[in-house]
């Protein structure tokens, strides 16, 4: 809300930021009675609000000033009387705040926690990526055509790869599990930094720092006789490590150059030793215009190199110029490539 009473706009936002807003205001000795009323109603509208409002006068002033302050005891006598489960969340996340520290950042996120993930999507068309800030302070990078889905969860932060590739830095939450699922597996992290890639029949997670677990079921084919009738695999990956499993085979773990492996995020393709039809299926991933082997014999010709994605052009351009493949038809579809 935006008007002449104050100038917060309480209807977009983290509350803990409007909160800090509220308080700045209201320190500054400016408050009219509009914009008191105007904060009484924002306190009132949730107790989330409150709790983080009463989180940043913490941090200010200190735990024995919070709770001789009479517009606390105002507030607390009152939430008592008419909302008595709010309350019992208010009073919990204040007795969380007298057992740290009164520094903003520390106090405000020992009383409020982290934010909970929410119902919500993030896709990339062909060629594109994406950076994405989550709730809880995870950062996620999307890459090509990838679809992520995030769920509202009270006990875990879950995350759905439905497709594509993904980057995750997750923040730090003991309390709060980060859980990817792609492929019918699981990716389980407290705080960590892993890549998640899945399509094709294929699945793969690059561990770059901190620990893993990933589980999945194990076919009915596999599990061997006598096996219940309901059985998982899982392991718990170390950093440098790369685990790939497909539908016709059990996963494997096995070292792994991350610095390789998660190039995308640093805008270009890293190939070293790769045949030429596995470099040309990764470069169509980022492009429309697609790579196409019109001579299945060059594809298994060995290629190494630094590589943009979605420059399909230049790409052909150095293949050619090494004598390792020459242009054939090219259109603004596809390009082939052809033996000398």
């Amino acid at each position: 809300m935006t008007g002449p009473a104050h100038d917060i706009d309480e209807t977009v936002g983290d509350p803990r930021d409007i909160a800090a807003g509220w308080f700045a205001r209201q320190r500054s000795g400016e408050m009219t009675a509009d914009a008191r009323a105007a904060l009484r109603a924002w306190l009132e509208a949730d107790p989330v609000h409150r709790i983080a409002y009463l989180s940043v006068r913490r941090a200010w002033g200190g735990a024995a000033a919070l709770r001789a302050d009479p517009q606390v005891l105002e507030m607390r006598q009152q939430w008592s009387e008419n909302r008595p489960r709010a309350f019992e969340r208010i009073a919990a996340s204040l007795a969380a705040v007298a057992l740290v520290s009164a520094t903003g950042a520390v106090g405000w996120r020992a009383a409020t926690g982290p934010h909970p993930l929410k119902d919500q999507a993030y896709r990339t068309a062909v060629g594109e990526q994406r950076a994405v800030k989550l709730p809880d302070g995870s950062e996620v990078t999307l890459n090509t055509d990838s679809v992520l889905r995030t769920r509202t969860d009270k006990d875990r932060r879950l995350v759905y790869l439905e497709r594509g590739q993904a980057y995750f830095k997750v923040a730090k939450d003991k309390t709060h599990p980060f859980v990817v699922t792609a492929a019918g597996r699981t990716v389980t992290a407290l705080g960590t930094a892993f890549d998640v890639r899945v399509g094709a029949g294929r699945f793969e997670v690059t561990l770059v720092e901190g620990k893993v677990r990933v589980e999945a079921p194990i076919p009915a084919a596999r599990a061997g006789q006598g096996a219940p009738a309901v059985n998982f695999q899982a392991t718990e990956m170390t950093p440098g490590s790369q685990l790939v499993a497909t539908a016709q085979e059990p996963w494997r773990v096995a070292p792994a150059n991350v610095v390789v492996e998660t190039s995308w995020t640093r805008d270009v393709l890293i190939f070293d030793n790769e045949p030429l039809s596995t470099v040309a299926a990764e470069l169509n991933r980022y492009s429309a215009k697609k790579i196409v082997l019109a001579d299945s014999a060059i594809g298994t010709t060995p290629i190494s190199g630094t590589f943009r994605p979605g420059d399909v052009d230049s790409f052909v351009r150095t293949v050619e110029a090494y004598r390792l493949a020459r242009p054939g038809a090219n259109t603004a579809e596809a390009v082939q490539l052809r033996a000398y």
